[in-house]
């Protein structure tokens, strides 16, 4: 189980018929919802509780004491004490243990509904929207690691020397092939496929027509 979450937000909805007249009205509805979650047990040793992973299995998701749940836990680079990025001997990229990248629950959440009825017609859309969530992408560690990524073209003439230093310090020199390099890179630093799932979708559309009652006398219909 989760042990125990905290759940703290409001949620606001605001509707009515701002315009109307005796053969068309306009009734938007307006839903806003904000949500702020904290896991605040989980179990005896409050240990990171696993949610399962991916395709990869090079992150997974799991509940973190003192975070909103589930975290996306992924490897990122390895930097030095000044920002840089690490290299192992071979000039490939080197990374860090699971670190918790961000929640896949959204903190911002609603939509907005807009009805028009005009005599017998009647149009509606939805649209709705998410913020502040992230997702852990298996197409994106995919498409670095077979170079369908813009990101894994840089290189491919000539070869890769990543920008950074060696664990001794030094500059790092030493020049990958392409396909060595961005395969690696996919496999050791999953947190380039932890994105922001926020989205605002046009989500349903409908239009209908009401037949008049005389249209049914007779039938044993209504």
């Amino acid at each position: 189980g989760t042990g125990s979450t905290q759940n703290r937000g409001i949620e606001l909805e605001i509707h009515g018929t701002p315009y109307r007249t005796s053969d068309f009205s306009w009734t938007p509805s307006f839903n806003f919802t904000y949500v702020s979650n904290k896991i605040l047990h989980t179990d005896v040793q409050n240990n990171n509780v696993g949610f399962g992973t991916y395709r990869p299995l090079n992150a997974s998701l799991a509940l973190v004491v003192g975070m909103a749940g589930p975290q996306v836990m992924a490897n990122d680079y390895k930097r030095d004490a000044s920002g840089q990025i690490v290299y192992d001997s071979s000039g490939l990229p080197e990374a860090t243990g699971l670190k918790p990248m961000g929640s896949t629950v959204p903190k911002i959440y609603g939509g907005l509904n807009n009805s028009f009825n005009y005599k017998q017609f009647n149009l509606s859309f939805l649209v709705d929207y998410r913020f502040g969530n992230k997702i852990l992408s298996a197409t994106n560690y995919y498409a670095i690691y077979r170079g369908l990524d813009k990101m894994t073209l840089p290189g491919r003439d000539g070869g890769v020397v990543g920008a950074g230093v060696t664990e001794s310090g030094s500059a790092n020199t030493k020049n990958v092939d392409a396909q060595t390099y961005y395969q690696a890179l996919a496999q050791r630093v999953s947190a380039l496929n932890v994105l922001d799932g926020s989205f605002i979708k046009l989500r349903q559309v409908t239009f209908g027509y009401s037949l008049p009652k005389s249209f049914m006398v007779g039938t044993p219909f209504s």
